[in-house]
């Protein structure tokens, strides 16, 4: 496994403040029902920064207005948490050309951790990895209280899987550690 020249949090900072995304990623098309995703192109060590949620951030009432205008195919991409006591949300539904708006929503078995970073007094969703992760991968992360068509939970033994479902089940995972609407703040 190769050593990180620089520590995961100064990494995301780096990538944050420059406005671009981290090389050692890229975007494959999956199908016409999951559209596109994030694979891995170099190998990624359990704790490193992988990369941005970006988009506009706007406040909950802001928000609650985009989400009784938007078309349900905008609505995907709107990611509420909560920062210094205000509850927030970055809508990433603008094609931007960055990489993090596209990575998929499970509920279990992720391969990435959202944490609220503070940089310069504002907050940004960052994704690290939250296992080891091999080239060809796809970049997965809890999205949080969402209902899209192709998540639900089945269990086989102690093994939970995802598998396409015409009714989703938010939040029916037992061992969550993470409050979905709003991810913890890095500390």
């Amino acid at each position: 496994m190769r050593r990180r020249l620089i520590p995961p949090r100064e990494d995301a900072v780096c990538h944050v403040s420059a406005g671009r995304d981290k090389l050692g990623l890229d975007i494959h098309y999956i199908n016409a029902f999951k559209g596109r995703g994030i694979f891995t192109t170099v190998p990624f060590q359990k704790g490193d920064f992988l990369l941005e949620y970006r988009g506009k951030l706007i406040t909950k009432e802001e928000c609650e207005r985009r989400h009784r205008v938007y078309h349900d195919s905008l609505k995907v991409f709107m990611f509420e948490f909560k920062f210094d006591g205000k509850l927030w949300c970055v809508d990433a539904s603008q094609e931007d050309g960055s990489l993090g708006r596209l990575g998929l929503m499970w509920l279990s078995l992720t391969s990435a951790k959202m944490k609220i970073l503070n940089i310069n007094g504002k907050p940004h969703l960052c994704l690290f990895a939250s296992r080891d992760i091999s080239p060809g991968e796809e970049i997965d992360y809890n999205y949080g209280d969402s209902d899209w068509l192709w998540r639900c939970k089945t269990e086989t033994s102690q093994i939970q899987k995802t598998v396409s479902c015409l009714k989703p089940q938010p939040n029916s995972f037992p061992n969550n550690d993470l409050d979905l609407k709003h991810p913890e703040p890095e500390r």
